[in-house]
């Protein structure tokens, strides 16, 4: 009687924990992943800054630039730690790979220029006259000590207007020096990006480029490192040096070219004319703008058309998807921060911050992982 008893006090307390478990509609909540776990992000905080343009992430703070000529440090709670003023213009912002350095495309200069991340000292600046327009920047030293020695990194400037992604080598002091292209516009293969924006480099030093053509809406993934072989026509005749397309996983179905190398599908897929064109559904497109990872691997994608963020495990798989007009409306610009519960335990993709394109402010998500562990309950309903 007393094991039935049990059993039975088990059975109800999975029955409730399931009903607490759930987000409401403005979030899509997958199956549960196990009694105490869901895969899914909650509504954690709305900061308005109407000048937040873009932001990246680097020990474990956000580092924001806005059309209020700044660059703030900002912490969990979005305060503000520090505050440099008197950019051109700021446009986009990334960090390298070891979180020292901030580095600013300031658009009314046409100038890279690059901060220290622990005190905003400057570290130099260089304008770069042959990049027409930029949107987002990425930084990766794979490659640098055999194709260009002494530099301390690659910078990466997605400029859609010449519809190229510059890679540029980074001296100490401010000295940028061309080394060919990640990728250009020629072709339909997803070696070429059309219209490049949010970049992202992975833990494998591997390069995300998000491609915006409103015919191909595709997440490209690239072997950064100059290939020293290319010897592809320029328009200039010059060798560009371009990245290497590599495998993320097996396409859903198979487009005129190469789409296994690309995340995202299409609506018209298994059509003989199949291109990339906007689509709502899981794992697709409609203006994917920025893409974010965290310490596992996996992907946070900016689906802007879609206001809503999708994420994909470190082979590409789609997981799942939260955000909608409300919540995300238009995302801009994503950042993604892990935290460490203990010595040996961290809660990945613990929070995702996203700047909105339409409403002027930041939102911030907590994954229902980490809110368990934080209030060791689960999460009340969202409305």
């Amino acid at each position: 009687m007393n094991r039935r008893r049990i059993m039975i006090a088990i059975a109800v307390a999975i029955i409730v924990l399931g009903l607490l478990a759930g987000c409401g509609e403005k979030i899509a909540i997958p199956e549960a992943v196990g009694l105490f776990s869901v895969s899914a992000y909650l509504d954690y905080g709305e900061f308005l800054d109407a000048g937040a343009r873009q932001l990246a992430v680097a020990n474990n703070v956000l580092y924001v630039v806005g059309d209020d000529q700044s660059l703030t440090k900002r912490n969990l709670q979005y305060d503000e730690i520090e505050r440099l003023d008197g950019l051109d213009d700021p446009v986009a912002v990334c960090t390298d790979e070891g979180d020292d350095i901030i580095f600013v495309w300031e658009a009314g200069a046409g100038r890279l220029s690059a901060w220290s991340s622990r005190d905003f000292a400057p570290l130099g600046a260089a304008e770069l006259p042959d990049v027409q327009s930029a949107n987002h920047l990425a930084a990766c030293a794979a490659g640098v000590d055999e194709a260009s020695p002494g530099a301390i990194t690659y910078v990466y400037i997605a400029d859609p207007d010449s519809a190229v992604v510059h890679r540029y080598a980074w001296y100490e002091g401010g000295t940028a020096v061309p080394v060919g292209i990640l990728c250009r516009d020629g072709g339909l293969s997803t070696r070429s990006v059309h219209q490049p924006a949010g970049m992202f480099v992975d833990n494998e030093s591997k390069m995300y480029v998000c491609e915006t053509d409103p015919m191909r809406n595709w997440v490209h993934r690239f072997d950064p490192a100059p290939d020293q072989t290319d010897v592809t026509p320029a328009p200039d005749d010059s060798d560009p040096w371009r990245g290497t397309v590599i495998l993320i996983a097996a396409a859903t179905c198979v487009p005129p070219v190469e789409a296994d190398f690309v995340l995202g599908d299409a609506p018209e897929c298994n059509e003989a004319d199949w291109v990339g064109g906007a689509s709502d559904v899981e794992g697709a497109f409609d203006a994917p703008v920025a893409v974010a990872g965290d310490g596992q691997g996996w992907l946070y994608v900016a689906d802007s058309g879609n206001s809503r963020v999708q994420i994909f495990d470190e082979n590409g798989a789609y997981q799942l998807q939260f955000g909608n007009t409300e919540l995300t409306p238009a995302p801009v610009s994503v950042g993604v921060i892990d935290h460490l519960i203990n010595s040996t335990t961290t809660n990945y993709g613990a929070f995702v911050f996203v700047v909105s394109g339409d409403t002027g402010a930041v939102y911030k998500f907590i994954s229902y992982d980490h809110y368990l562990a934080v209030h060791s309950e689960p999460p009340p309903d969202q409305p």
